[in-house]
């Protein structure tokens, strides 16, 4: 086949036109010949750096999790420290109940080792005695009494006629006696607080006691015991808001109206010597102001339920009580607060004179009820009280109070723990409440029962 140069010549043109195309041709055909199988080669690569990932992430998960070397002995001192806070809280329990007595001689509770019947007369008398210090300790007197008016100034209760003793109040905006306004005053500067003997019931029964039995004396004294474990937190309470006052003026605690197991604390009419009423009057003109132990077949004088849910069970002995203080306007919560706090107290092993001594602290008071309203300062009542300028409120409450068994069961005597039978088959289904001691707000405040 004889083929010419000639023609050629337009297929070697077209070669020469487009041979600058050739390199980039190649290229490109050979990067799609290669984006397949890099394309494939890429996922798989992708994919075993994902499982490279999450085998990293649970190895160092596992690492993590890998307790150190000293992990067993930090969980050791953990549990340790949980045992002993255990230990503690049942230790101060148990120590809460177990506190100094109104007197270690004859050694009355449980059985007394001396058959007399006078040392139980002068268990009165010791209590007496105790009370007249706690009187002392709160630098407390009552105002003036019409008695004391006439020696000091020779002139009557102000205010009005004198029907026997009693006498009518002053008038607002009537004229004030000069020496019978001084007295107010300066009975007012020279103490803390307005407080009698009146306020803690069992005082005038003990003054003229007389024995009838073995076992009505031991429930005396122990009613008297238990009731006075009570007056000493509220005293505790008034010294502490009073702490750094020097009269009355200046004192957030004005006045302790009385403290009652047996129903609310009444103030007798006819104003300052008059005190307070606790249960029914005695043949001797003494009361017994008996606590009453709240129990599922008995609930006490004050409420039918109780927020708490509280009664007495095979741990603890539950008993309400009422306290009734006027107090600054300021300090209606500091008052309330300080009652549901932590009070130190002191005790004696196993109850006994010879006992080694020793401190602890309780907190054991619960508050149910709350009722405030404002004191005129010119009725009968507070006619010879002189409170100082600010406001002055009467506070009312119904507090629970929770005695540990095991603190002092090892002394109640047995009338006492025949009283208490009916609920040794029950369970007291408590509700939970703050440990111890705990102090629900004012009525219409987050937590307060409402009455």
């Amino acid at each position: 086949m004889n083929i010419s140069m000639g023609s050629l010549k337009p297929l070697t043109g077209m070669a020469k036109k487009y041979a600058v195309l050739l390199p980039s041709v190649i290229i490109t055909v050979v990067a799609l010949l290669l984006f397949v199988p890099m394309f494939w080669l890429g996922g798989k690569v992708k994919g075993k750096m994902e499982q490279s990932a999450r085998t990293a992430s649970s190895v160092q998960s596992i690492l993590s999790d890998t307790p150190s070397r000293n992990q067993p002995d930090e969980t050791k001192r953990y549990m340790d420290k949980l045992e002993e806070e255990a230990s503690r809280i049942k230790t101060l329990a148990v120590q809460g109940s177990h506190r100094d007595l109104i007197t270690y001689d004859y050694g009355i509770f449980p059985e007394p080792n001396d058959p007399s019947s006078q040392i139980y007369v002068e268990f009165g008398w010791q209590y007496r005695s105790k009370i007249e210090d706690l009187i002392r300790q709160m630098n407390a007197m009552d105002a003036p009494s019409d008695a004391e008016i006439r020696a000091r100034t020779g002139a009557a209760r102000p205010g009005g006629m004198d029907y026997g003793g009693y006498t009518t109040a002053r008038q607002p905006g009537a004229a004030k006696d000069p020496m019978v306004e001084a007295l107010c005053l300066t009975r007012a500067k020279e103490i803390s607080t307005y407080a009698n003997h009146k306020a803690f019931g069992w005082y005038d029964f003990w003054e003229k006691y007389e024995f009838s039995s073995k076992d009505q004396a031991l429930q005396d004294c122990w009613d008297t015991q238990t009731a006075f474990w009570v007056y000493e937190d509220v005293v505790h309470t008034i010294l502490k808001l009073n702490d750094a006052s020097g009269h009355v003026s200046s004192s957030p605690v004005k006045r302790l109206l009385g403290v009652s197991f047996s129903g609310p604390v009444v103030v007798a009419a006819g104003g300052a010597g008059f005190g307070q009423y606790y249960g029914m009057m005695e043949a001797g003109g003494g009361t017994r102001d008996i606590p009453q132990y709240i129990t599922a077949v008995q609930f006490g004088p004050f409420m039918n339920s109780s927020p708490t849910g509280r009664i007495c069970n095979e741990e603890v002995d539950i008993v309400h009580f009422a306290v009734s203080v006027l107090v600054d306007s300021r300090h209606v919560l500091t008052f309330m607060k300080e009652l549901c706090s932590e009070k130190p107290h002191t005790f004696r092993t196993d109850f006994r004179k010879n006992g080694q001594p020793g401190e602890s602290r309780h907190n054991l008071i619960t508050i149910l009820q709350s009722d405030v309203r404002v004191v005129d300062k010119l009725s009968a009542d507070h006619e010879l009280y002189r409170y100082g300028k600010s406001a002055v409120m009467q506070l009312d409450l119904v507090c629970e109070y929770q005695f540990s068994r095991s603190g002092y069961d090892s002394i109640k005597p047995e009338p006492i723990k025949k009283r208490l039978a009916p609920a040794s088959g029950t369970e007291g289904q408590a509700a939970p409440a703050p440990a111890g001691g705990g102090m629900p707000m004012m009525p219409g405040m987050p937590g307060m029962p409402m009455e």
